[in-house]
């Protein structure tokens, strides 16, 4: 009988927040003396209610990334090609010294099929040289193809431009995403009947941009820094609009469905098959963190239309061959 009262004053005490409440929310408390746990919680997929903190946080073998509870698989995807999650964030994969990593496959390749690339573009590599790019901008191989790119257009899903470099975003709790035009974590789930209630909307804008404004750092900057594939030659710039477009079956998160439309902004022309297709990789892998958290959608679908500039900023050079990882 103790027991039932504890059940019931635990749901009781719970039920004044459920109108417009956090995800980070325990429906049922169960209480013997005074150790607890939460029975019913509103926390995403791969989280749990941790009643000493009174919130939602990752069990074992999950990661917090992007607002959610990430399997390191799924961490790793969202991160994209040549990153990978590491500690609390995405970081850059490393190559011995000499090869670089090529963009086309996130896979290193060694010194002399980099030398052959730099052959490609026409450019005599010397004994003790290798091919980089000026000062402010960064070496991008994409397949038998590179270009140079400000630094600006190379931030990973997880960071912001400061105006001098690349900076990570803030740490937000799960069921929250940094929203850059905003510049603080702002909540897009909340916790229903039972369940996480998400708005979609909400986390669109958060994640891809501001709907008719500049897209996110690290939404754009997975694609930007392949001007190559949108035909962009060097010394030349083109403002792309991407429009990404979510719909949700049955409002079930974990049925979302995801499509972009990208154009050149000034003629409205779509862009090359490659770059589009560059677009669209972007978007999924920062859609499929969203799609592993579940619950249910606010609305049956979403879109914002931003803008990223894609620019190519000159071709690559021999420098002087010096440092290593």
């Amino acid at each position: 009988m103790r027991l039932g009262r504890t059940l019931l004053a635990g749901l009781l005490l719970a039920l004044p927040a459920l109108a417009g409440c956090p995800g980070n929310l325990c429906l049922l408390k169960v209480c013997n003396g005074g150790d607890c746990r939460c029975s019913i919680s509103s926390c995403g997929e791969g989280a749990a209610f941790d009643t000493r903190q009174n919130r939602c946080r990752c069990v074992v073998g999950y990661l917090a990334a992007a607002g959610q509870c990430l399997t390191p698989a799924a961490a790793n995807a969202y991160c994209g090609r040549g990153r990978h999650w590491e500690g609390a964030g995405c970081a850059a994969d490393r190559c011995r010294p000499g090869d670089e990593l090529d963009h086309a496959t996130g896979m290193c390749i060694p010194h002399d099929q980099v030398t052959q690339v730099a052959t490609n573009l026409g450019v005599a590599v010397g004994k003790d040289e290798k091919l980089g790019c000026p000062a402010g901008q960064e070496l991008v191989i994409d397949g038998g193809n590179a270009a140079c790119v400000p630094k600006a257009e190379t931030c990973a899903p997880d960071e912001v431009w400061t105006g001098q470099a690349c900076a990570k975003v803030a740490q937000c709790p799960t069921g929250s995403s940094f929203d850059r035009a905003l510049g603080r974590c702002v909540e897009y789930a909340r916790g229903g009947s039972g369940e996480l209630v998400v708005d979609v909307a909400q986390w669109a804008q958060s994640s891809y941009g501001p709907n008719g404004g500049a897209g996110s750092a690290g939404f754009c900057g997975d694609f930007t820094k392949k001007p190559l594939a949108f035909g962009v030659a060097p010394g030349a710039t083109a403002s792309v609009r991407v429009a990404v477009m979510l719909s949700f079956p049955d409002r079930t998160i974990g049925k979302g469905a995801l499509r972009t439309v990208a154009v050149f902004d000034a003629s409205g022309v779509q862009v090359p098959a490659r770059g589009a297709a560059e677009v669209d990789a972007a978007a999924r892998s920062i859609f499929g963190t969203l799609v592993q958290g579940g619950g249910r959608s606010s609305v049956a679908g979403a879109a914002t239309t931003v803008t990223c500039s894609v620019v190519n900023a000159s071709k690559p050079v021999a420098v002087p061959a010096t440092g290593g990882f």
